[in-house]
């Protein structure tokens, strides 16, 4: 009896990259498993598949003459798998990896005999180039061990689950089919975690294929592709943020006086930052609203926009300030952040030491983390790129704002 179920989607493919994945799925030491291969608008593909799978009755071709995506590929062959009672395990696999022997043996065993609960189980991987030549020494591979294996809630910062995994029929037709195309892994993964547990095997079980020629990753290299990825990426965790009723943590403010193309640099500079729940306010004090106008071009779902012509900075920062709901706000520029990391770090940082500072930030030769304590005289003499709690920044605005009045230097 066949009670694995897993889905092939193949388009436009290097002849030798399909024939190396497909003959490694098909001599798995778990044999007892059904195989749905969508030819998804790339015929020419056909013949190859017909040779190398040679009549075997576990597979099953289904093919498209328009190339409709991977979403669809992908729900088109579980629709299949899962309108069979006998299956109970499901995973897809691409059409230029390789997959170990013992790929679908161990994760099936990890769930049948996991708890009731247990949904879905993912492994770790090596990388291969496009000879095949591993990528990866013991090091970086301890370190993806390392990242992956982080808890689950980290599934709402970044896709930990990679590439490698197998998952329980139940809880797949409760989460429903594959959207959010190109990002339509990550955004199943989050929806079908809200419906079981999910456990990390330390241990390599596919080899994955680095920037393909024909992958999703050699398709976001130009800069329109990785926008629109970042865009659809940033929306599906705000999807799931609003599922669970999780609110923003963090309001991102930027004030802009004039159009200048550091605004570009900033805006990218935030949006591919690894934390993602904020809200990023921009605040155009322009007389004609031609400061932020080409902004909204480079899209993001949690970006607000407010104009406030004739306001100084310092006033419009305020008058914005006090409506934020947030518990921590940040004022942003003219510096940018160095690190992708540096304010998921300022945030870790923060909430471990919030009973004792209002704010933090980084050294100017940024080493360490500097932290600011109510009624103590801070070394940072602008509160710009800083981390604060946000009564604590009210207050001292307040203050700057009976020191200064009328002007911006309060807020370098």
């Amino acid at each position: 009896m066949a009670d694995v179920g897993v889905v092939m989607p193949v388009y436009i493919q290097n002849p030798e990259f399909l024939r190396l994945a497909l003959e490694s799925v098909l001599k798995q030491t778990f044999s007892r498993f059904r195989l749905v291969i969508v030819i998804d608008g790339a015929p020419e593909m056909e013949p190859l598949v017909n040779r190398i799978y040679a009549g075997d009755p576990r597979v099953l071709i289904i093919s498209y003459p328009v190339n409709a995506g991977v979403a669809h590929a992908l729900n088109t062959g579980f629709d299949v798998l899962l309108g069979d009672p006998e299956i109970r395990y499901l995973t897809w696999v691409s059409s230029d990896n390789v997959y170990d022997p013992a790929f679908l043996e161990v994760l099936r065993t990890a769930l049948v005999k996991g708890p009731p609960e247990l949904g879905l189980v993912y492994s770790s991987f090596r990388s291969i180039d496009n000879e095949g030549i591993q990528l990866d020494d013991e090091h970086k591979l301890a370190a993806l061990r390392q990242y992956q294996g982080q808890p689950k809630a980290k599934l709402l910062d970044s896709s930990i689950i990679g590439v490698s995994f197998m998952y329980k029929a139940e809880p797949a037709r409760l989460a429903g089919g594959y959207r959010m195309q190109p990002v339509e892994d990550y955004d199943y993964w989050l929806r079908l975690e809200e419906h079981c547990d999910i456990r990390f095997l330390p241990v390599e079980l596919m080899d994955y294929r680095v920037r393909s020629s024909h992958s999703v990753s050699a398709q976001l290299t130009t800069k329109e592709n990785h926008r629109n990825w970042r865009y659809t990426f940033h929306l599906t965790r705000l999807q799931a943020r609003c599922r669970r009723g999780i609110p923003p943590a963090l309001t991102i403010l930027y004030a802009v006086q004039a159009p200048d193309p550091h605004h570009d640099y900033a805006l990218e500079n935030i949006y591919e930052q690894t934390f993602s729940n904020y809200i990023f306010r921009i605040i155009d004090v322009s007389p004609d609203n031609q400061a932020s106008a080409g902004l909204a071009g480079i899209s993001h779902p949690i970006t607000e926009f407010a104009w406030m012509p004739g306001a100084s900075v310092q006033h419009a920062l305020y008058r914005t300030l006090l409506g934020v709901s947030t518990p921590y706000v940040l004022l942003f520029g003219p510096e940018l952040f160095i690190s992708y990391m540096d304010i998921e770090y300022l945030m870790a940082g923060l909430i471990k030491n919030t009973e004792t500072s209002i704010s933090n930030y980084y050294t100017p030769d940024h080493s360490r983390i500097g932290y600011r304590s109510r009624g103590v005289p801070s070394v940072k003499q602008s509160l710009t790129n800083e981390l604060f709690k946000t009564e604590a920044l009210v207050e001292l605005y307040q203050l700057t704002m009976r020191q200064n009045p009328a002007g911006n230097e309060g807020l370098r």
